[in-house]
């Protein structure tokens, strides 16, 4: 039997591994993201993979202009990780860094790590075709040249109480073994006050991401014949638990007393205790306190069925998305305390915010015979950040044309005498500022740039593909100008 055949035989079963991490912490504190990606690096190894998917939100942190700089740094260690670097020879990496650009900033980062010998092709938006993964490339800044990524931005309509937000949605179109599937990375709004959440069921944040979502599924690009591909959806949804019915049945006692502290010479409620028939508080809730007090942890982290009583912000989409059931508690909002790990902040309440979402159609493909999906978060024992990420490992089964196949593995080794060239970019206006060739060395184009980004080891003597380096260089603020690069390294 051919090495191709062979080849065919073992990717009937495509194995992935989908991750969604809010990183707004871990931009913005060392320890938390040593802690991240060990944690990450320990998931890789414990669920070997043959496509790894990454979905970041809030990249740069929550106070980005300060620490967006870091950036390179995160995508130097991460791409470092052994069980990373070792086994997964291509990848695409966006990230939306450019926040100078309000209009269009999301601060979305997408991964996309493919493992050698897995025939991968990808969505060019641009050109409308489909063309072979066969290097390495990273795209950072306001991904307006990226043609194999869309990313939008949700109009300020959507959830007026937002003043400005980084709230949006990302596209990637995928083909492997004769299977087209799209994979979004989502943001929504989030509930910016617990007492405006809980006057009304569903809240009105409820019904802002309701909008957004509904919004981002039906304007995800259509294939050629006109139809929606498979997709799967996972991000920070920011989904909540029914706040007014979750206060209702925590003070269904007729014993219990609310009191409803007003802002002076005025009738609006600044705070709202309710307490136990000794007088005791349960609950105290605040613009930006929600707590539960001695019971806090235990109601969402030890015994969530009350908890998931109220969970049901994502059943109106039943008829498009399937969810795996959820065995893990709330992955938001956790102490950032490194011996806190499993505590709750008292500052808003307890939520399944980060969530992968499948479309039905995906669904269909997913191979339980032989293994079943696991879905669940990262570091339970260990603090990363105020959010866990959460994760959904699980095999598809595809068929497909065998000679087809075979055609496109063979593209992977396929040879180019591209020589190598360093590209310096301007992210603003898009206009190439200068073009080297001197060197078709790229440890030479190395020495020529202060480059943060790590170095490929995949190069040999006798590799003739192209290594391709642009560099991508745009104001941030005052302190910093911060730098962003791309790395093609075809394998």
């Amino acid at each position: 039997m051919s090495i191709e055949h062979t080849l065919l035989l073992n990717q009937a079963n495509v194995r992935l591994l989908l991750v969604t991490a809010n990183t707004g912490s871990i931009f913005e504190k060392p320890d938390l993201l040593a802690a991240w990606l060990i944690e990450f690096g320990n998931l890789v190894r414990q669920h070997p993979s043959d496509f790894i998917a990454l979905h970041c939100q809030e990249v740069g942190g929550k106070d980005y202009e300060k620490f967006m700089h870091t950036l390179d740094q995160f995508l130097k260690n991460f791409l470092e990780l052994p069980e990373i670097s070792s086994d997964f020879t291509r990848y695409r990496l966006y990230f939306d860094s450019d926040y100078t650009s309000q209009e269009a900033f999301t601060a979305l980062g997408c991964v996309y790590l493919i493992r050698q010998n897995l025939s991968v092709q990808q969505w060019n938006f641009t050109s409308s075709s489909f063309q072979a993964v066969v290097n390495r490339q990273i795209f950072a800044g306001n991904l307006v040249n990226a043609q194999t990524i869309r990313k939008e931005k949700y109009p300020k309509e959507f959830c007026p109480e937002a003043k400005w937000s980084r709230k949006g949605f990302t596209q990637t179109r995928w083909l492997i073994n004769g299977f087209t599937f799209d994979l979004v990375n989502v943001h929504l709004f989030h509930d910016a006050s617990n007492l405006l959440a809980i006057e009304h069921s569903p809240s009105m944040y409820s019904k802002c991401r309701r909008s957004a979502l509904q919004y981002t599924l039906q304007n995800l690009s259509l294939d050629c014949s006109g139809k929606h591909v498979p997709y799967v959806i996972f991000g920070d949804f920011n989904f909540r638990l029914d706040a007014r019915r979750l206060v209702d049945y925590i003070s269904e006692k007729r014993s219990d007393l609310i009191d409803e502290i007003r802002e002076e010479n005025s009738d609006e409620i600044t705070k709202m205790i309710i307490k136990n028939e000794h007088n005791i508080p349960k609950l105290t809730i605040q613009k930006k306190e929600f707590n539960l007090h001695d019971n806090h942890d235990s109601f969402f982290n030890i015994n969530t069925q009350q908890a998931r009583m109220f969970d049901f912000e994502s059943s109106s989409f039943d008829d498009h998305i399937f969810e795996y059931e959820k065995a893990f508690p709330p992955s938001y909002p956790y102490s950032e305390e490194q011996h806190e790990a499993r505590s709750y902040l008292r500052a808003r309440c307890p939520a399944w915010c980060d969530r992968i979402l499948l479309s039905h159609s995906f669904k269909n493909i997913v191979d339980t015979q032989t293994e079943n999906p696991t879905y669940d978060t990262i570091g339970y024992d260990v603090c990363v950040g105020d959010h866990k990420p959460v994760y959904l490992s699980l095999t598809i089964r595809l068929v497909q044309d065998a000679n087809d196949h075979i055609q496109r593995l063979k593209t992977l080794n396929r040879p180019s005498n591209i020589k190598t060239e360093l590209h310096t970019l301007n992210v603003q206006n898009n206009k190439s500022l200068e073009t080297l060739s001197e060197s078709t060395d790229p440890e030479d184009l190395l020495s020529k740039k202060s480059l943060l980004l790590p170095t490929t080891s995949m190069l040999t003597n006798d590799d003739d593909h192209r290594t391709v380096l642009a560099h991508y260089v745009f104001p941030a603020n005052i302190k910093h100008t911060i730098v962003r690069f791309i790395r093609e390294t075809p394998v």
